[in-house]
């Protein structure tokens, strides 16, 4: 465990920041000679309500606007103008910062390679307290037009004292704007205001996380897993390992696959379609060892060497942690995915902590059901309600092993589990343990108690749940459970009935080009469904959320299109979904799905954006006040 700390403590050591920018910068021209002392004059074109700083440093404050030669040497002290001095809220102290456009006289000295030398510069920008990490930016000189006058200034002109005060930018904005709300925003608030701000917010993403529906299903299978656990004494030790596979492989698996892959690895590899067949599997065979079918043990000539060393004890539990992670990794990518941007841009000391701090909180509740079982072990006449629970918990896994069989199947384009066939194995995996608790049928290897009323009881509630299926079938929706549903209609087929009556892609362009014309042609602002087929929340939201009355009434105010990001594995879609995904995160700098954004016609300038709402009245409420702006 020493090791192991160490280990993390020198990678926290390890850090690197890096992200996205909200200016727009270029070079107007170079005054002197490119084979020996000019000025170069640099211009920033900065995003409405964002600040730039100026390039003398101060304490406890923002990063300092910097510039770096390489092949050329600054030489005399840089002029900045128009500066702004104003109280920054961000750092509580008046600071000196540009609005709207900045222009920057860099003296320089050329060398043996003239205008081939490299000019960066670095530098930071914040905005109503939330700040962007420092981003390094290199400047074109090149095609920079070569002048012999000058026009610097020359003294440093006093920073304007007009709070308020605004300027015309001197060139169009860039093209990305920063998020309007949304994790990335508020994770890099929280790192602004320091190290416990940030762990607050990892610790309570992760209770956050505990509500998604990719974790109801693992709720019964904890309990049956270590239902199982025959090993005498205390239970605090598979308790601990089940909750260090979590959290090592949140923050291992999800560090390595960032760096690797960038920041979606987690979600590519929780919809791996052979990832998904194994989790199938497993599930199966974990569900008929609760029938009874068979005991899950080791070969005989490996037992007593397991016994003797604890391997067995310590790798199952583990394993089992490992399995929870890798199903639940879509539903927690809205924080997860936002914190390992970082990550796959170089940063990795807050990804570490993020990560940790995020998947302690989010496995404690699963701690304490690892805990649970043990103590109903020892409870007096415990076996036979028990083997009843655990056989109805194997109907459960199974209807967990149908879900990732859809994910393989919709991988694939099979068609073989659509949304109907999977509703349908779903009510028939309902009403199963619904008959098998009024004791109708018996399983052949199960020998359980009486049939009481609290066993009655479950059975009506899960006999409801399976008329509930009924009624999905026929075009309603299941709320949060529409997160393990395949898309409808299938990939590749026309729409079942159930979308012709929801009816809310009606209005929906397939391509953003497509959407930009519209848009130039009505005014109307765009509304970007960042969206996915293998994205569980963003099926809760399409069958919940957009066709209530009032999301539709306000859809009408925009162009609206959907936008694919997830299909990397298919040789048809993996460019258009890459190129999808890139917009994303030039907009917004987040590749969570579901993310939806709205822009203005123009395409570039965002005035807002949302991660997964799934409410109603504030999603609505998000589409009227960003289409009024």
């Amino acid at each position: 465990m020493r090791k192991i700390l160490s280990l993390v403590l020198l990678v926290f050591m390890s850090t690197l920041a890096w992200a996205k920018g909200e200016v727009a910068w270029s070079v107007s021209q170079i005054e002197g000679s490119t084979s020996g002392k000019a000025v170069v004059v640099v211009q920033a074109a900065i995003q409405p309500g964002w600040h730039l700083y100026s390039v003398v440093h101060v304490d406890a404050g923002p990063y300092a606007t910097k510039f770096i030669g390489e092949d050329l040497t600054l030489t005399d002290p840089i002029i900045e103008q128009p500066l702004y001095r104003e109280f920054d809220k961000g750092f509580s102290k008046e600071i000196n910062l540009f609005k709207d456009k900045a222009t920057f006289w860099v003296p320089v000295q050329f060398g043996p390679k003239g205008v081939e030398g490299k000019l960066t510069v670095r530098y930071q920008v914040c905005k109503d307290g939330v700040c962007i990490p420092p981003q390094p930016v290199d400047l074109d000189l090149k095609s920079a037009k070569v002048v012999t006058e000058s026009t610097k200034p020359a003294t440093q002109a006093e920073p304007i004292k007009e709070a308020g005060a605004t300027n015309t930018p001197v060139m169009e904005p860039g093209p990305t704007a920063p998020p309007k709300s949304g994790e990335l925003g508020s994770i890099e608030d929280a790192k602004k205001k320091g190290l416990l701000a940030y762990l607050w917010l990892a610790i309570s993403a992760g209770f956050l996380a505990l509500l998604t529906p990719c974790v109801f299903p693992m709720i019964p299978i904890t309990v049956s897993f270590f239902s199982k656990q025959k090993k005498e004494g205390s239970g605090l030790k598979p308790a601990f390992l089940y909750c260090g596979g979590i959290i090592g492989t949140f923050t291992i698996l999800g560090i390595v696959a960032s760096v690797i892959f960038g920041a979606t690895g987690l979600s590519q590899l929780a919809n791996n379609a052979f990832v998904n067949l194994g989790l199938a599997l497993i599930f199966i065979v974990l569900a008929l060892s609760l029938f009874g079918v068979f005991e899950i043990g080791l070969p005989s000539k490996f037992v007593n060497k397991f016994d003797s060393t604890g391997k067995s004890a310590t790798l199952a539990p583990i394993l089992m942690g490992l399995t929870f992670s890798l199903t639940s990794f879509t539903c927690t990518l809205p924080f997860v995915g936002a914190v390992l941007v970082g990550a796959s841009k170089g940063e990795f000391f807050y990804p570490i902590v993020g990560m940790i701090a995020f998947s302690t909180a989010f496995c404690f509740p699963f701690f304490l059901l690892a805990l649970f079982p043990q103590a109903l072990s020892k409870l007096p006449k415990s076996g036979a309600w028990m083997v009843t629970v655990k056989a109805y918990m194997g109907f459960i896994e199974l209807m967990a092993a149908v879900k990732f069989l859809s994910t393989f199947d919709l991988q694939y384009r099979f068609g073989l589990i659509t949304r109907e066939v999977n509703l349908a194995l779903w009510f028939i995996l309902l009403v199963l343990p619904a008959i098998y608790l009024f004791g109708w049928i018996r399983l052949p290897k199960v020998h359980d108690g009486k049939i009481g009323g609290l066993r009655i009881a479950f059975g009506v509630v899960t006999m409801l749940l399976a008329l509930k299926l009924v009624v999905a079938l026929n075009g309603g929706a299941l709320g949060s459970l529409e997160a393990f549903l395949p898309p409808s209609p299938y990939p590749g087929t026309k729409a079942a009935v159930s979308d012709e009556k929801n009816g809310w892609a009606k209005d929906f362009l397939p391509d953003y080009d497509a959407a930009l014309a519209k848009a130039k042609e009505n005014g109307k602002p765009i509304f970007i469904d960042f969206t996915g087929e293998f994205c569980g929340n963003c099926r809760v939201m399409e069958r919940t959320v957009f066709p209530a009355d009032k999301v539709q009434a306000a859809f009408a105010k925009f162009n609206k299109v959907s936008l694919k990001t997830d299909r990397k594995d298919d040789a048809i879609y993996r460019d258009a979904d890459a190129k999808n995904s890139a917009l994303q995160q030039k907009l917004v700098g987040v590749v969570t799905l579901p993310t939806y954004v709205v822009v203005k016609p123009d395409g570039t300038t965002v005035l807002g954006s949302t991660p997964f709402l799934n409410d109603i009245d504030g999603f609505a409420k998000f589409l009227d006040e960003t289409a009024a702006k």
